[in-house]
């Protein structure tokens, strides 16, 4: 599979907290705790034909991946125009409220928009495909602060873009810059300014998306830069632990889940699955089981109950015991390359092809109790959807769509 496709749909970032952390706006990179669960009751069980009703749209967005940052009063994204990237401002009913220039984009291999902003006490941060992060008013849009992060740590922009997604808690600012003695970093997220650095695995970026976890009373920040998984401590930037992964081209593109103090991490067809348990100092980590035969091409994986459901062997979709790693069954599913959300125990899927899917899990299979077809400009759907206040978003090149999924 196209290294570019792995690397935009699962590296193409909304921006948000994680498990055991305060949950504060918005509603973020594939939910609260960035594990692809949304908050949401009373959706819609089954869709009409033709799909849920589209409310508004937008479309002068510009190329780019970004998708929608949605908070309890705004809607937030990024396009790029002629090289620049701009973020747009929407109230809920889809009224543009203002759009503002942020600087030059990545304009590469699949130019445009990466990563996606996220809002807290009424700032926004971005970062650009160009390793550029920028804190901005997000009542007015006007620039805070920047910083020109990956040029400053001596990072290496690999070839699809810089792709990172950023972490805010309490005042820090976290970032993966991938420099060998400044791998990752925390910045004041008021000044910009910065508080510690860390050497982590001295590795260029592998597109990853790290999470804060907090593990028996402790936060820990863990990512996935080149092919170690490393935890950090939050506080001051010291390595707890870092577990080598033993394949020789093993590939970091997948977001950790965390859950009652086991990481599962996720990979290619090089490596497929591990999880691993972390000890309840949080010094260390051991592997619980591994399963070769789970592994995304793309797209990223969700837990529900004990069964986690995954993309796998292109449109394969997967469902595996959490506790022991078994595959309880695989189904041939959709047209390629997919991603899972899940919603009020359901599974939303959207693919390259702009397929989008309404699942109901079953105990031997998934079963299709709604789907559409997502049209918009030329390019492949690489944004990952968004659900919030009952409501569907989906970006698709110059387009944001939003669909109502409440009963």
């Amino acid at each position: 599979m196209n290294l570019v496709k792995s690397v935009l749909t699962t590296g193409v970032a909304l921006l948000i907290f994680s498990a055991g952390i305060s949950q504060q706006e918005p509603t973020g990179w594939r939910g609260p705790a960035r594990d692809g669960i949304f908050p949401g009751k009373n959706l819609l069980t089954s869709w009409p034909a033709g799909g849920p009703k589209l409310l508004w749209k937008y479309d002068n967005l510009g190329s780019g991946f970004a998708s929608a940052a949605v908070t309890s009063d705004r809607v937030y994204t990024v396009g790029t125009h002629d090289s620049t990237s701009s973020i747009f401002c929407f109230n809920l009913t889809g009224q543009l409220l203002w759009k503002k220039p942020l600087g030059r984009e990545w304009t590469t291999n699949f130019p445009g928009s990466r990563s996606t902003p996220s809002i807290i006490d009424g700032m926004g941060y971005y970062v650009n495909g160009l390793g550029v992060v920028y804190c901005f008013n997000a009542k007015t849009g006007d620039i805070i602060w920047s910083r020109e992060l990956l040029q400053e740590c001596h990072g290496e922009n690999r070839s699809w873009g810089f792709v990172d997604n950023l972490i805010v808690d309490g005042d820090k600012l976290y970032c993966t810059p991938s420099g060998k003695k400044k791998n990752v970093v925390a910045l004041n997220r008021r000044t910009g300014e910065m508080i510690w650095e860390n050497s982590g695995n001295a590795e260029s970026s592998a597109y990853c998306t790290p999470v804060l976890i907090e593990n028996a009373g402790k936060k820990i920040f863990i990512n996935q830069p080149g092919k170690a998984y490393i935890a950090l401590n939050p506080d001051n930037g010291k390595l707890l632990w870092k577990y080598e992964k033993q394949e020789e081209h093993a590939s970091s593109h997948r977001t950790p889940i965390y859950r009652d103090g086991y990481l599962l991490g996720l990979d290619d067809e090089t490596t497929g699955c591990v999880m691993l348990k972390i000890a309840p100092d949080g010094s260390g980590v051991q592997v619980a089981w591994r399963n070769p035969a789970l592994f995304t091409v793309q797209g990223e994986a969700v837990a529900i109950g004990n069964r986690i459901y995954s993309p796998g062997n292109r449109s394969k979709l997967y469902c595996v015991d959490w506790a022991t790693g078994q595959t309880l069954f695989s189904q041939v599913f959709g047209n390629g390359i997919f991603v899972l959300i899940a919603a009020d125990n359901l599974l939303y899927s959207y693919d390259v092809n702009g397929n989008f899917c309404l699942l109901k899990p079953l105990n031997d299979r998934v079963e299709t109790v709604g789907s559409f077809k997502v049209t918009g400009g030329s390019n492949e759907h690489f944004s990952h959807p968004v659900i919030g206040d009952g409501k569907l978003f989906i970006r698709h090149e110059n387009s944001l769509f939003v669909y109502n999924i409440s009963k």
